[in-house]
């Protein structure tokens, strides 16, 4: 983190103490990974609990080891007005900022149990298609799949993996129309200066209306030049 500190963040659907026991071994990694030897090593651990957990105890004490961690619950967040709310402005128009972004892809967690999830994530999924920008259409499908991976129907993962290559692809398609369209366009505007040229139109107003430069048309002027 910026201030020097680490942090280990973890995504739970239950706050069972046979789900804490991962996190020791989670820390234990990031310490060996970081830890400078110098005495000082501050490592938080942030438990995002989805929409399943209501509550949790703040500390696992388990005799030799007391965990306290930094606790976020999903379950308080009212998904279906940050739904609305971010659906009214892409129907409107407006620019989707990045925390908008980040609340598509969680707001699948926020709900409780595992249909539930399926269904806002669909919702998520189809909301998204509606996003003008590329980019944050193809962040949110990709998003979508990693936070709900634990949940997530597999047939339907595959189908949402489709959907970005398919974009990718028709991003791709897209450019390749474009660069074939101005290369055509500037073949064509090749031709109607040579054409002006031959019949002794000033190179000035040539260069001015079709913003060549002086070198090129003085090339054109040359027979051997295939246009």
């Amino acid at each position: 983190m910026e201030d020097g500190t680490y942090a280990v963040v973890e995504y739970a659907f239950g706050c069972h103490k046979t789900d804490m026991a991962q996190y020791p071994n989670y820390i234990a990694k990031v310490m060996e990974k970081y830890d400078k030897g110098d005495g000082y090593f501050d490592l938080h651990l942030i438990i995002i609990y989805t929409g399943d957990v209501e509550k949790a105890d703040p500390v696992f004490d388990c005799g030799c080891l007391t965990l306290r961690p930094k606790q976020v619950f999903l379950s308080r967040i009212d998904g279906e007005a940050e739904f609305d709310a971010i659906r009214q402005k892409i129907h409107s128009g407006i620019v989707l900022t990045d925390d908008d972004l980040m609340k598509l892809v969680i707001l699948p967690l926020t709900v409780p149990g595992t249909e539930g999830k399926q269904r806002m994530l669909e919702r998520i999924v189809d909301l998204a298609e509606q996003i003008p920008d590329e980019g944050q259409r193809i962040f949110t499908l990709s998003g979508v799949i990693v936070a709900s991976d634990k949940f997530i129907n597999r047939d339907y993962m595959d189908q949402i993996r489709r959907r970005i290559n398919m974009t990718q692809l028709g991003q791709l398609y897209e450019k390749e129309k474009i660069e074939y369209a101005n290369q055509k366009v500037r073949e064509n505007d090749l031709k109607r200066a040579k054409s002006l040229l031959n019949e002794g139109i000033d190179i000035v107003k040539i260069m001015k209306t079709y913003g060549f430069t002086e070198k090129e048309l003085l090339h054109l002027q040359d027979e051997n030049v295939t246009v």
